[in-house]
């Protein structure tokens, strides 16, 4: 027969039985309901591991890529000659004619054709290239979006129509002389339309591995620039945010 009271007995049970924990919060599931997995936080990025072109990772322009006054001198008289050939054949017939009438109407045809083959060569066909007339191409240049993408049609139209103001003067072979000087002056090598197109001239041999431009570099080599793999923080949250704390 034990001696022991029955209250003793009652708290000897609560002591070394199953003590109740604090009751569980409705509403708040627990990481065992998301699939069983469990997420900690994210790892640490090594430095210089982040993938290339990835939105607010750009670094700052090399210089090798924009320093190409000399080819873009080149590229431009071959250029010019080329728009320019058509138009200056089409114009010999009128020239030869004594009328008044014949010159003034050859004027205007001329125009025409040079404006007509000017927008088809500088914008159409440089955007079908990527941002290359046959003169870069054959000088190794390109034109892209100054912030690292290919130049889009706007843009060219813009630099094919300041072509109006850098190529002043217009007497050959002088033509592009205003243009020259502002390249000259400007840092990244830009004439006006550069600056008003928002775009830049660059080597295509200098542009692999550019931290800024490689993924314009990959787009052009015929590659797909490989991006970046989602990244998860705890359940319930999203990159980038701070976890939700308690209400």
């Amino acid at each position: 027969m034990s001696t022991m009271p029955e209250g003793d007995g009652a708290g000897q049970q609560g002591q070394h039985g199953t003590h109740p924990g604090p009751p569980a919060q409705a509403g708040v599931p627990s990481q065992e309901q998301y699939s069983g997995t469990s997420y900690g936080p994210l790892p640490a990025q090594p430095r210089g591991s982040e993938p290339s072109g990835y939105p607010g990772r750009a670094t700052p322009l090399r210089r090798p890529e924009v320093h190409v006054t000399g080819r873009r001198v080149v590229q431009y008289l071959i250029d010019a000659f080329l728009v320019g050939l058509i138009p200056g054949l089409v114009s010999i017939p009128f020239d030869r004619s004594d009328s008044t009438f014949i010159h003034v109407l050859g004027g205007i045809v001329t125009f025409a054709i040079f404006v007509l083959i000017g927008f088809l060569y500088w914008v159409m066909f440089a955007h079908s290239r990527h941002g290359q007339t046959l003169g870069m191409m054959l000088l190794r240049l390109r034109v892209i979006s100054k912030g690292g993408g290919p130049a889009n049609m706007a843009q060219l139209t813009i630099r094919w129509v300041c072509l109006i103001f850098d190529a002043i003067p217009y007497t050959w072979p002088f033509t592009g002389l205003l243009g020259f000087i502002v390249i000259l002056c400007s840092r990244d090598r830009q004439r006006i339309g550069d600056h008003l197109a928002r775009t830049l001239v660059i080597a295509t041999d200098k542009t692999v591995g550019s931290p800024r431009y490689a993924d314009a570099g990959t787009q052009y080599s015929g590659t797909t620039a490989q991006q970046p793999p989602p990244q998860y923080g705890k359940p319930g949250t999203q990159q980038g945010e701070p976890d939700a704390g308690p209400s």
